[in-house]
């Protein structure tokens, strides 16, 4: 079955609602009587604003106080909490002196005294009665910089290229700032580019709109401030050059490697770095820093080409040479104008492995310019072992605790050499599953800041477009950025705990260390993340006759829903048996944790953000057993073929089992979406990945199969017909090819002959050479087995694709000879000779194409498979030795 009948996006985001509207607090206060040793707020209390305070920065802090003793029910009266200023305190750093008759509050900044202002609100919703125990508390930030993002804002980035700088919507209402103030946040990012922004002596031609923009990034940098949230624009620049952008006529000294790199060296690069960062932080004089990739996701200066030796000035630099002069630029233009501003260099090299292929980062950490901070993914290139095998990490987990050794590498050096060092983190949730406002594992966090404080790391970029949304997980790191830091998991959670959970925390800890445990279990596999069923499952249709269609990326909607070729979201590192292990043990032990906290549901009634939490918790227990689920029907469905007709009925059975669950789990998910329009929401897709109309299409989508296609399939099984042939190739409605048959295949402008041998496939290509053109790419296409996905060996002029393959070309004067022996060990999971391999060879001469199976390419690449589509292959036959 095809399914293009989805369901239309919801036009209104929900949630938008309840970020407008004062968070609910929930007092529960069984105690009458102070006893010996606390101070008694019962009789009520004066607030005594002793701090100076000329721009009234501290007003919103203050009004939350006085709105907090309102709600629970303490007046007026003479307990005093008084607040008083002393120089030479640290920022943020906050004395708390209470006694029987007052509380005084010191800082010697406003951002001290909002501290303290909270920590004083969570000490009483900790307690079991309006009382304060009796003593000193000072409390001070080691991370000093803690930024995140606002949950619904534009991303700025295809398809739909909002900028939130020129609508007029709020982004930021005064109530959810409020919320991120109270869990610590004191910085909030959004997207800019140069070209919008800066228009400078030496590109007069851009900023279009920049004063629009400019307009509404002072407004927003001025409500914030009122939070005490500063606003940092992030950046990918200098950016790359359009080869006909007209700076580069008059300057082409800019241009560097492929004429479009930008070379940082010259007077007029630094001058326009310069004065591109110093109008900003002139036009802004408040904005708090910048945070940018300086390496890395997109072209900027010629470092991020990897091949700097093919720029006539930077082949005699060093790395670090490159960004030292691009950096110290912008961080100058950045002083100039705003001497607090915090130039933050986040280096993004995802896939680097400590003494891996960019062996250089670690002298560029050492090189920093004065007044940058250098900014690494915490779990970057990092390993973790599960199934007793070491599997490689890439970047942004949460289930992963990290560091990766490149970051230790990379922040020691930079905290050794005088640098402040930042973590790039996923504090709420991450690629592994970003359609709930967060996931409840604390203790990861836990784990993850005390690694960061051994480091000496004094910044954190809290997430990326999502992991942002208010709750626990934000409030956990917020806590943990302070000192004293908690000397373990269990007095963290306690701490974190009680605040929300009151006389339950122990229960409620119990529950969240299960959460944590069963985290541990996702597989880590970076193709799990971006295409595997934990996202939106849920809302996948499953096909028991094969489709041949291909995963949609989690992070993007413009892709249909995803199809059966389960391979693809874990082929890389995890066999399919492994893939079960880890993620039955994750939705068992996460069930756990959910009927501990369904058990306490009673007890929370009035509490209606802890109703929020219980139901997440359990919406994500349906997301694990669905996406597990998923897993294992594909799993029996490929069993199925290679059995005999008895076992095959008992593995059909089992199928039919499986969706309806399937069924039963949408229906609770179904309840508990149409409560919270938070849940399927994903920040960088800029919309849902699952919601109520499009359960309900699964649904009857579900009901479908069971209705017609089961009946079929069993039929089938019971008449001893062959089963799936057309998928398995005992059919074959495509072309085929019989290796070592000699035969030759002619494709329009090349031909091809394939020979195997118990080691390796190789290929005899004949191209006819092509006329001037700018590029010419021969792709060879391989799938060794059903499910994996289709591997593509791309030879350009020179070189393959493909390390351990061997290729010699030779050429003539009208005929170019591609020899290309490929190893059946390149396909990691299956040799190829159990089942015929599916392949297709294509020419690509500029936008032109020859291919052997005429191919549909995808309008756009999906991210580590090209935008090549699958269902466009033949079959080769590897009957002989």
């Amino acid at each position: 079955m095809r399914y293009d009948n989805e369901p239309e996006q919801p036009k209104e985001w929900g949630f938008i609602d309840e970020l407008k509207a004062p968070a609910k607090r929930v007092f529960t206060w069984d105690r009458s009587d102070a006893v010996k040793g606390e101070a008694d707020l019962s009789n009520g209390v004066e607030i005594i604003e002793g701090f100076s305070d000329t721009e009234k920065i501290l007003d919103s802090a203050y009004m939350d106080l006085r709105i907090f003793f309102v709600e629970a029910a303490v007046g007026a009266g003479k307990y005093r909490i008084m607040t008083a200023e002393k120089e030479g305190m640290e920022f943020e750093a906050y004395k708390l002196e209470i006694n029987e008759k007052e509380c005084i509050i010191t800082a010697g900044d406003t951002e001290g005294i909002r501290r303290g202002i909270f920590y004083i609100e969570d000490l009483l919703l900790a307690s079991d009665g309006p009382f304060l125990k009796v003593g000193k508390i000072k409390r001070c930030a080691w991370v000093k910089t803690r930024v995140s993002r606002c949950f619904f804002g534009p991303i700025k980035r295809p398809p739909f290229n909002r900028d939130e700088l020129l609508d007029d919507v709020d982004y930021y209402p005064d109530e959810y700032l409020n919320r991120l103030a109270h869990e610590n946040i004191n910085g909030l990012w959004l997207t800019i580019t140069f070209k919008d922004l800066c228009r400078t002596s030496i590109t007069p031609e851009y900023g279009k709109d920049a004063e629009k923009r400019l307009a509404k990034l002072r407004r927003t940098v001025e409500k914030c401030r009122r939070y005490g949230i500063k606003i940092y624009i992030f950046c990918i620049e200098p950016a790359a050059f359009q080869p006909d952008d007209p700076v580069l006529k008059r300057h082409p000294e800019l241009a560097g490697v492929d004429g479009r790199f930008f070379c940082p060296f010259s007077e007029i690069a630094q001058k326009y770095l310069f004065e591109a960062v110093n109008s900003i932080f002139t036009a802004v004089p408040k904005l708090g820093g910048m945070i940018n990739i300086s390496l890395g996701e997109r072209g900027t200066t010629c470092l991020s080409s990897n091949r700097k030796s093919e720029c006539p000035v930077c082949s005699k630099k060093k790395e670090w040479e490159i960004l030292y002069a691009s950096l110290s630029a912008m961080a100058k233009g950045m002083r100039d104008a705003n001497p607090k501003g915090e130039l933050i260099s986040w280096l993004y090299v995802p896939l680097n492995r400590t003494g891996g292929p960019i062996d250089y980062v670690n002298e560029v950490a050492a090189h920093t310019p004065e007044n940058v901070i250098l900014q690494y993914n915490f779990e970057s290139g990092g390993e973790k072992e599960q199934l007793n095998k070491m599997r490689f990490a890439g970047d942004y987990w949460l289930s992963y605790v990290g560091p990766s050794g490149m970051f230790k590498k990379v922040a020691s050096t930079a905290v050794k050499n005088g640098t402040r060092a930042s973590a790039k983190l996923q504090v709420g949730c991450s690629h592994e599953v970003a359609s709930v406002p967060f996931v409840p594992v604390p203790s990861q966090l836990y784990k993850k800041y005390r690694e960061m404080k051994k480091l000496g790391v004094s910044a954190a970029m809290q997430c990326w477009y999502f992991g942002n949304y208010p709750g626990i997980m934000n409030k956990a790191a917020g806590e943990l950025s302070f000192e004293p830091f908690p000397e373990n998991e269990n007095e963290f959670l306690e701490r974190l705990l009680k605040t929300d959970w009151g006389k339950y925390y122990k229960e409620a800890a119990s529950a969240f260390k299960y959460f944590a445990d069963a985290y541990e279990n996702y597989p880590v596999n970076v193709l799990f993340q971006y295409y595997g069923p934990m996202h939106d499952g849920v809302v996948w249709p499953l096909h028991l006759i094969p489709v041949d269609k291909v995963l949609a990326p989690t992070w993007k909607f413009t892709f249909p829903a995803s199809g059966d070729r389960i391979g693809e979201c874990f082929y890389e590192s995890h066999s399919y048996d492994e893939i079960l292990i880890l993620c039955r043990r994750m939705a068992e032990e996460w069930d756990i944790g959910v009927k501990i906290l369904k058990d306490m549901e009673s007890h929370f009634r009035n509490s209606p953000e802890r109703i929020k939490d219980i139901n997440v918790a359990e919406a994500l227990g349906i997301q694990f057993r669905s996406g597990y689920n998923i897993l294992r029907f594909y799993y029996l469905r490929e069993k199925m073929i290679d059995l005999k007709a008895l076992d095959r009925l008992l593995l059909l059975s089992e199928m039919e089992e499986i969706a309806k669950n399937e069924i039963s789990l949408d229906e609770r998910l179904l309840a508990l979406s149409e409560k919270d329009p938070r849940l399927g929401f994903h920040s960088e897709s800029e919309g849902y990945r699952y919601f109520p109309a499009k359960i309900k299409w699964r649904m009857k989508i579900l009901e479908e199969l069971l209705k017609k296609d089961f009946p079929a399939v069993r039929k089938v099984i019971e008449n001893g017909e062959k089963l799936f042939p057309e998928y398995t190739g005992e059919i074959v409605n495509t072309k085929e090819y019989a290796c070592n048959s000699g035969r030759t295949e002619k494709c329009g402008n090349f031909e091809w002959k394939a020979f195997y041998n118990k080691n390796s496939i190789r290929f005899e290509i004949e191209c006819s050479k092509a006329e001037v053109c700018k590029s010419d790419i021969l792709t060879v296409y391989l799938q060794a087995d059903r499910i994996w996905p289709v591997l593509a060996f791309r030879i350009s002029e020179k070189d393959v694709s493909c390390k351990i393959c061997k290729m010699r070309i030779s050429e003539t004067e009208n005929k170019r000879k591609i020899d290309i022996s490929i190893p059946f060990k390149a396909f990691g999971k299956n040799t190829g000779r159990e089942i015929p391999v599916k392949a297709n060879i294509v020419r690509e001469i500029d936008s032109r194409q020859f291919a052997w199976i005429k191919t549909e390419f995808f309008k756009e690449f999906r991210l580590f498979y090209w935008d090549y589509n699958p269902q466009n292959m033949g079959f080769l036959r590897l009957d002989k030795d």
